[in-house]
């Protein structure tokens, strides 16, 4: 009975397995896909090239103007660069035969600025061109964005120092008016009060000769009286001197 079974293990073996790794060690008649590892083509464009550029620009009086050559309608960026300062770029697109041009009003700090250029043909970037220098000379400020040269600044600077110096002296002018009015009426009205107290004064000495006359009339004057005589004549004189001294003094202020 063992021998039987051992039999039929036998059989069973040879008619299920031996068809399975028989068929597995048949190569596949349908076709396989081929990979084949080619390389990535990667394309390289030159760097465009600039031809033109100033070496000095004054960027408040010139148009900056740099000219180069690129690929055939490539889209050119140009750079310029200086330390501490924001980059300036311009984007141009190049004509059928590569040239472009950049003509552009910019402002530019005192000082080196290097300029480079790169095209982009289709979506292949080139590398930056060789770096040109470029000096530019500021002569104004910017302010707010609006560039004012030094000469408006200095013409603006002269017309409102004239301005002050046409209003001063109207004013002093005016002032001197003033104060020569003034002084002339003070001058008027201190001669009025000195003729006044003057001729008081005067009217007074006169009375005192005049008494001193009746007293003495047909005789002679004595000592006494020829002192007081005289002594009334000197203050008449000595009145009238500080009279003209003091209008003097008014008349010179008053100049």
């Amino acid at each position: 009975m063992n021998f039987k079974f051992i039999k039929f293990v036998a059989i069973f073996l040879t008619f299920v397995f031996v068809p399975f790794f028989s068929y597995a060690q048949i190569p596949s008649l349908s076709p396989e896909p081929v990979f084949s590892a080619q390389p990535v083509q990667y394309q390289e464009i030159l760097e465009p090239t600039i031809s033109i550029s100033p070496d000095y620009f004054y960027t408040f009086d010139e148009v900056l103007y740099i000219e180069g050559r690129s690929n055939p309608n490539a889209i050119v960026t140009v750079t310029l660069q200086k330390q501490g300062e924001q980059p300036v770029k311009f984007t141009i697109k190049a004509d059928s035969s590569g040239e472009w041009v950049v003509a552009e009003k910019a402002y530019l700090s005192a000082g080196n600025w290097q300029v480079r250029a790169k095209q982009q043909v289709g979506g292949i970037l080139s590398g930056e061109s060789n770096p040109r220098v470029i000096r530019s000379i500021v002569t104004g400020v910017n302010i707010f964005g609006l560039n004012i040269r030094y000469v408006v600044i200095a013409i603006v600077v002269f017309a409102f120092l004239f301005t002050l110096l046409i209003v001063f002296i109207y004013f002093h002018r005016k002032i001197a008016r003033l104060k020569k009015g003034l002084l002339e009426k003070h001058l008027h009205e201190t001669e009025e009060r000195f003729h006044k107290g003057f001729a008081e004064l005067r009217e007074d000495l006169m009375d005192q000769l005049k008494d001193l006359a009746n007293n003495t009339a047909g005789r002679v004057l004595t000592p006494e009286e020829i002192d007081k005589r005289d002594r009334i004549i000197r203050q008449l004189e000595e009145l009238e001197q500080n009279l003209e001294h003091d209008i003097g003094d008014i008349s010179r202020k008053a100049e």
